[in-house]
C-alpha cells in the first residue's frame, strides 16, 4: 500500500497519494527526448505537489508536434487513443497493454478488499468514439446497447421497466449512464413517446459524460428519468476524470491526476477563479503517453474553498478556452463559453449540426444538433468588441430576429459579471447578428483576431 490505511478518505491521504506517485511519473516522463529536451535545465530531484508549477506547461500541440518522441513505447504493444477534435484537429495519443494491465489488477485488487454481496444493474449507451477504450472493472452490471443499434430505444426503456434475475446483481436498473448526445437523443424519444411522463423506474442516477450539459437539459433528464443528473468530465488522453458531486456541485477529480488551473494571462496557478485546466497524469497508471502539466484546452472555474473537500482543487467546466473570450492583459474572462451555449442553446429559430442523421430511431437529428453559432472578438485601443453570430433561416422576420438577438444579450450579460462591469465601463462592445450558416468548422470558434495564446 502506498498510503497508510489510517489516511485513507483523508485529504492528507490524497496528497500523500500524489507525492508518493510524483518522482516515478517524473522519471517515466523523463525518459522520452521530448520531456528531457522540455525540462531542461529545471530541478526534477524534489518534485513533489507543491513544486509541480515550477515544470512548464505543455499542449496538445507539443503532443501532436512531438510524436513518438514523447512516448514510452520500449517493450510495450500499444493501442492509438483518439481526442474528439474539438480544438481543432483530433490528437492521437496512446495506451500500453502493460499500463491497462497495472489498472484492471488495481482496481481488482480494490474492489476484492471492499467486497459488496450485490451489484447495482446500469443501462449504458456505449460510446462510439476515441478509439481505443480502457474497460475498468466496477461492481455493476451494465446492460451495454448503442444509439446505432435497431430498435435499441424500445428495449432501453423496457429493461428500465422490468425486474431482471441474475446472481448476486439488483432486480432493476439504478443507473442510466452514456454519452450526452446518446442521453439526449433517448430522452427526446421518450419525451415524444410518452408526452404525459414516462412511468416510474428503479433509476436513482443519470451519469451524463462528453459534451457541456445545460442547465436545460439537466432539468429535462431528471424530470424525465426521475433520477438526479451526476456529469462526468474527462479528456480522452488522460486516465482520471472528475465527477460532480450531488453534495456540493463541484467536481472532485479521480487521484490518479494531478489538477490544476492556471491563469490564461498570468501562467500562475489559480486556487480561485476562472482559468485554464492542466493535468498530470500519474504513473504507473498512464505509461506510455506521460502526460505532466498537460493543459486540455478547457476553461473551468476552480476553488480550494467552497467545495465539501476543502484543501483540494475543485471545478466546474465552462467549455473550450478556445471559445470564450478573456479580458486582456489579465486572468479574468468576459465571456464563457459555457454561458454563450447556454444562451443559444434553447432558441429553436437557430440552425443545428445533425446528429445521428443516419439512425432511424432518432426521428429529429437536428433537435439534439449543436446549435449553428460562432464568436469574434479583437482589441484595439477602443476597446474589446464582441460579436455573437447566429444562423437563423431566411423566412424569420426582422421582428423576431431582433428579440432572439436581445435574449441572447440578455442571458449572456446576466451571466458574466466581468462583462457587465466592462459595458458599465464602456471597455466592451457587444453584437448579436444573424447569418444564413455558420461552416462547421467554425462551430463556436473564435476567429484570428479572438485567437489568444498563454503570455
Amino acid at each position: 500500500m502506498l498510503i497508510d490505511d489510517s489516511l485513507l478518505g483523508s485529504i492528507s491521504a490524497l496528497h500523500a497519494f500524489h507525492d508518493a506517485l510524483l518522482p516515478g511519473t517524473i522519471r517515466n516522463a523523463g525518459e522520452t527526448s521530448f520531456f528531457r529536451d522540455r525540462w531542461a535545465g529545471c530541478d526534477l530531484e524534489h518534485i513533489d505537489r507543491t513544486r509541480l508549477a515550477t515544470l512548464p506547461t505543455i499542449d496538445k500541440e507539443d503532443i501532436r508536434a512531438a510524436g513518438e518522441h514523447a512516448q514510452n513505447r520500449a517493450g510495450v504493444v500499444c493501442n492509438d487513443v483518439l481526442t474528439s477534435g474539438t480544438t481543432g484537429n483530433p490528437l492521437v495519443t496512446v495506451r500500453s497493454d502493460r499500463e491497462q494491465e497495472f489498472i484492471q489488477e488495481f482496481v481488482t485488487r480494490h474492489l476484492q478488499g471492499n467486497p459488496v454481496t450485490r451489484y447495482f444493474r446500469g443501462l449504458h449507451f456505449t460510446n462510439p468514439y476515441h478509439g481505443h477504450l480502457i474497460r475498468v472493472p466496477a461492481p455493476i452490471h451494465f446492460h451495454r446497447i448503442s444509439v446505432y443499434d435497431a430498435g435499441s430505444f424500445d428495449y432501453a426503456r423496457n429493461t428500465l421497466l422490468r425486474s431482471h434475475n441474475d446472481a448476486n446483481v439488483e432486480e432493476r436498473c439504478s443507473v442510466l449512464s452514456g454519452l450526452e448526445r446518446c442521453l439526449r437523443a433517448f430522452t427526446l424519444d421518450t419525451m415524444s413517446r410518452y408526452p404525459d411522463g414516462f412511468p416510474q423506474t428503479g433509476l436513482r442516477l443519470v451519469v451524463s459524460y462528453s459534451q457541456y450539459l445545460t442547465q436545460k437539459w439537466r432539468q429535462r433528464l431528471e424530470k424525465t428519468w426521475g433520477a438526479p443528473v451526476v456529469d462526468g468530465f474527462s479528456v480522452s488522453e488522460i486516465f482520471g476524470s472528475a465527477t460532480q458531486c450531488l453534495s456540493c456541485g463541484w467536481y472532485h477529480f479521480e487521484p490518479f491526476v494531478i489538477p490544476e488551473v492556471v491563469g490564461a494571462h498570468s501562467g500562475e496557478v489559480l486556487h480561485e477563479g476562472a482559468g485554464l485546466l492542466a493535468l498530470t497524469a500519474l504513473y504507473p497508471f498512464q505509461q506510455a503517453q506521460p502526460l505532466i502539466r498537460y493543459l486540455t484546452g478547457d476553461l473551468v472555474e476552480v476553488t480550494h474553498t467552497a467545495s465539501c473537500r476543502p484543501g483540494t482543487t475543485s471545478i466546474k467546466p465552462l467549455g473550450r478556452a478556445r471559445y470564450g473570450v478573456p479580458k486582456p492583459g489579465t486572468d479574468q474572462w468576459l465571456l464563457t463559453p459555457a454561458s454563450i451555449l447556454e444562451a443559444v442553446d434553447e432558441i429553436a429559430e437557430i440552425k443545428r449540426i445533425p446528429r445521428f442523421a443516419d439512425v432511424d430511431q432518432v426521428k429529429d437529428p437536428y433537435a439534439i444538433g449543436h446549435p449553428k453559432y460562432r464568436t469574434h472578438w479583437s482589441n484595439d485601443a477602443n476597446g474589446v468588441s464582441v460579436t455573437i453570430e447566429v444562423a437563423l433561416p431566411r423566412d424569420i422576420s426582422d421582428q423576431r430576429r431582433e428579440a432572439i438577438a436581445t435574449c441572447i444579450l440578455r442571458n449572456i450579460t446576466d451571466a458574466n459579471p466581468q462583462l457587465q462591469a466592462a459595458l458599465q465601463e464602456n471597455a466592451v462592445s457587444l453584437a448579436v447578428v444573424s447569418c444564413d450558416d455558420v461552416n462547421s468548422d467554425l462551430i463556436s470558434q473564435a476567429h484570428s483576431g479572438g485567437v489568444w495564446s498563454q503570455m
